[in-house]
């Protein structure tokens, strides 16, 4: 069984943001995940994977960096592009919300996104104490200075998505050059989203675009269970 409520965060600036938190009965200690959800925002389909996590042993924590706001989706994506900034806060705060619950073990908080989330877990595993770092078709810095200090790291991608694909093999070389434990997975079958089951035109259309987004059941299954070894091993 397991248990869902909301939560707020507090940044350091002072913004307040909403979190679903879905975790197993129990008194624990259990490891933790903050997951961060796609460029569409925290919807149904980021709840999806919390409950799936929760129902694998692990409290997961959903921060929603948007907050419904015009304002909160720019600063958004500025922190993207300066790989500084607000969303990175917001994560952080998950984080220490997660390391904060008795139920939860501090030292074994990981994180994963889709996506932009994808990018967002790997900037915030350099800079946070996270145990690992489970991106999905994220963004990859250009060097691999902005990731030094990145815990473990389980990243996977579509061979299918024109536009992230070769970001695979920049971050295998830029973990291999700071010597951090990685696996890099991409699927020669798959496009950009195949972990997201999103209903609605847009999405639908966007596997003609180079990204051939497009959700694959049979591919989720295969990567859920390799990032789940992965946090078995490191996590």
């Amino acid at each position: 069984m397991t248990v869902r409520s909301a939560v707020s965060l507090t940044t350091p600036s002072g913004a307040v943001h909403d979190a679903v938190l879905v975790r197993p009965e129990g008194e624990g200690p259990v490891p933790g995940v903050v997951v961060i959800h796609d460029i569409t925002g925290l919807r149904d389909d980021t709840e999806r994977h919390c409950q799936r996590f929760a129902e694998a042993g692990f409290a997961a924590l959903a921060p929603d960096l948007y907050m419904g706001s015009v304002g909160c989706v720019l600063r958004t994506m500025v922190t993207m592009v300066r790989q500084r900034g607000a969303a990175l806060e917001v994560i952080e705060a998950a984080r220490a919300h997660l390391a904060g619950l008795p139920e939860v073990d501090a030292a074994r908080i990981s994180v994963t996104g889709f996506c932009m989330g994808g990018g967002f877990a790997l900037l915030a595993a350099a800079d946070g104490d996270f145990a690992v770092s489970a991106p999905f078709y994220g963004r990859v810095p250009l060097g691999p200075e902005r990731l030094e200090g990145i815990c473990p790291t389980i990243a996977q991608f579509g061979g299918r998505d024109l536009l992230f694909r070769r970001q695979a093999s920049w971050l295998s070389r830029h973990l291999d050059t700071l010597g951090v434990p990685h696996e890099v997975v991409v699927y020669p079958e798959a496009g950009h989203s195949f972990m997201n089951d999103h209903p609605g035109l847009a999405f639908q259309v966007s596997r003609y675009t180079p990204l051939r987004a497009a959700y694959d059941a049979e591919v989720e299954a295969r990567a859920w269970a390799a990032m789940l070894a992965f946090l078995e091993r490191h996590g």
